[in-house]
């Protein structure tokens, strides 16, 4: 074991015998000493900005729901150099968004307050002089409000409620006028004085296309079949083997599609017996391209809260969401292509008619 890692499992070890609170008045002072992270100061110079250091969210839904925020902001400093912090699971699908940004990616599982390598970005981001950085998770871990205190930014800003100064100097506070996650996130950007509207750019390459339709032929889909695919991996996960079942069944006999199913990540052993036993087709372990790609080519997509929704919602295909009651407003802004379907406790046989009327009404609405 190195000096350094060492170092590290002692101040950890150190810190964790100390109260909650002294813990963070701890990393405070420290900011305010040794990092002499300042407060913010009006006038403060805004177009000029040179270097922005953005962290996302750790989870990957929610930092799609701040796809929107980031890239206005991108816009307002188009002349600034962007470096995105984010975990291996987010990093490929924002550099689908804005592949001219610095990417650094970690390995959320390695994450801690002092270890070697959040010691060392820290180190080398206050060496960086960023004019802003943008904590972007809403509920940060210690070690990411750290992270940002240690740039020393003219401008740290965040969301209300997500950690104080001298950690973050600007605090955005959510509007309850908008449900919406995304619209919520992009108060930031209003607050900076971003565009209201950007254009997104996701493209979508035509060898990876080439790459899905080869897949398509190996599973014995046939090329006209309009395709509808089920996240079978979060359905199952979340309502179980028998509802999800059902619904494939259903969608399976509806006149003129091909279910099919998807699977994020490589499906642990309860899952993978599940599916060999349902003889669907299946895509699972797609990389974001590769998902992109396959939204691309389907016909209609039905999901919950779930990256294969916010990308399907990003493309602007058909994409249908099953979420709870309380939570829909939050993660499904209803459009031409993007319905939502709620339920209470649990989805049921009713929902599962739902769903399929929505697919035939937005497969109408799509012809005509």
């Amino acid at each position: 074991m190195t000096k350094s890692k060492l170092f590290g499992k002692v101040k950890r070890l150190l810190f964790l015998l100390v109260p909650q609170q002294w813990r963070l008045n701890l990393l405070q002072w420290n900011i305010k000493t040794r990092y002499k992270s300042p407060p913010l100061v009006f006038p403060w110079k805004g177009v000029a900005m040179k270097k922005v250091l953005a962290i996302l969210p750790e989870e990957p839904v929610e930092a799609f729901h701040q796809i929107n925020n980031y890239m206005r902001i991108s816009a307002l400093f188009k002349n600034a150099a962007f470096t995105i912090f984010c975990t291996q699971e987010v990093g490929p699908y924002f550099q689908q968004v804005h592949p001219q940004a610095t990417f650094i990616e970690y390995d959320r599982r390695a994450r801690g307050l002092f270890s070697g390598g959040f010691d060392a970005w820290g180190n080398e981001f206050n060496k960086e002089e960023f004019d802003v950085c943008l904590l972007l998770e809403r509920c940060p871990d210690v070690s990411l409000l750290y992270l940002a205190g240690k740039t020393a930014a003219p401008v740290r800003a965040g969301y209300y409620g997500a950690g104080d100064y001298p950690f973050i100097n600007m605090h955005v506070k959510p509007s309850p006028k908008r449900p919406y996650r995304a619209e919520q996130n992009a108060l930031m950007a209003h607050v900076f004085g971003a565009p209201d509207r950007i254009k997104m750019n996701w493209s979508v390459s035509k060898e990876t296309i080439e790459e899905i339709k080869h897949m398509t032929r190996e599973l014995n889909i046939v090329p006209s079949s309009r395709i509808a695919i089920v996240d079978a991996g979060l359905f199952f996960a979340d309502f179980g083997p028998e509802w999800t079942q059902h619904l494939c069944d259903v969608l399976k006999a509806t006149k003129g599609y091909a279910c099919c199913m998807y699977i994020e990540g490589e499906p642990a052993d309860a899952l993978s017996e599940f599916v060999s036993n349902m003889q669907f087709p299946v895509f699972s372990n797609l990389t974001a391209s590769r998902c992109a790609a396959l939204i691309v080519r389907s016909a209609c997509i039905i999901s919950g809260k779930s990256v294969l929704f916010e990308l399907s919602n990003v493309l602007q295909k058909p994409v249908i969401g099953v979420f709870e009651k309380d939570i829909l407003s939050r993660y499904c802004q209803q459009s031409v292509s993007t319905k939502g379907i709620a339920y209470s406790a649990l989805p049921d046989k009713a929902t599962i008619h739902g769903i399929v009327g929505l697919v035939s009404a937005m497969d109408g609405a799509e012809k005509t």
